[in-house]
């Protein structure tokens, strides 16, 4: 079977090449100038705090799994997302796949006040400029899909912009190759990206190396649905949980993740 990642970062060179004729680079430009988002400080906001730390995802849909929600609406989950506690939202801006939009995400600004990550499949300088002209405070990039040069250009162009990335790893390769491009805010895939499968036990394995640079920020992403598997998490220095999946089709979101964040059992490397 094919890599559902391949194909997604294909379509995405295809869709861009687009977006770039629409969208020129200098109007991109001109636009961070002219609407000036105020950047939050996913840093901060992720290494201080004594309440669990939700980056709560807004997601309509997935290729593994089909639509998540029905008539799902982006700015009402936002606020409850926020009501509810949410340290910062991860907003899908991928269309084709995971029902997305860039809209989307400027949209959500005008009704949260905690920091908002741009998650779509990043590749490409423009699609940075893309993320700060329509208000994200952070960007995700894919380790897997970027050889540690690509990586430290997008990493380095981001800081510039004022931007720091969330670098999402899948196995010690991809790690390796964080630690190379100087990655800070790691993140810890616990998906297969050919089977949409799940497995904590990625994270068991690769939060001790994670640690081996002093002063990184830990996210955990995906496969977490229940408040024990937050503690298991904190307890080995885990910051942050990136959760969407199992908020978007709660039965009552809100409610969710109210029982998702409790204190922290925080261990000495936070």
């Amino acid at each position: 079977m094919p890599n559902i990642l391949d194909k997604i970062f294909l379509d995405k060179r295809e869709e861009l090449d687009t977006v770039k004729r629409r969208l020129p680079l200098p109007d991109v430009k001109v636009r961070i100038s002219r609407k000036n988002y105020e950047i939050r400080d996913i840093r901060k906001s992720l290494r201080f705090g004594t309440r669990s730390r939700i980056i709560a995802e807004i997601k309509p849909r997935t290729p593994f799994k089909g639509e998540l929600l029905k008539n799902a609406d982006p700015i009402g989950i936002a606020k409850t997302y926020a009501e509810n506690g949410a340290t910062a939202l991860s907003i899908l801006t991928e269309s084709n796949y995971f029902g997305g939009s860039l809209f989307s995400l400027e949209k959500a600004r005008e009704y949260v006040d905690i920091p908002l990550l741009r998650k779509d499949f990043i590749f490409d300088e423009y699609q940075i400029y893309e993320a700060r002209a329509f208000g994200a405070d952070f960007f995700l990039l894919i380790a897997t899909w970027l050889d540690k040069n690509h990586l430290a250009d997008l990493l380095a162009l981001g800081e510039e912009l004022g931007l720091p990335a969330l670098v999402e790893t899948h196995n010690e390769k991809d790690m390796e190759k964080a630690f190379t491009a100087g990655g800070s805010i790691l993140g810890i895939n616990n998906r297969d990206l050919t089977t949409g499968e799940t497995d904590l036990n990625i994270a068991r394995r690769l939060v001790p190396m994670a640690f081996q640079v002093s002063g990184n920020l830990l996210v955990c992403e995906s496969g977490i649905h229940t408040r024990k598997e937050i503690e298991e998490f904190e307890e080995l220095g885990v910051h942050s949980f990136l959760i969407g999946e199992s908020l978007m089709t709660a039965e009552n979101i809100g409610e969710k993740l109210r029982g998702l964040i409790s204190d922290r059992k925080a261990s000495a490397t936070n």
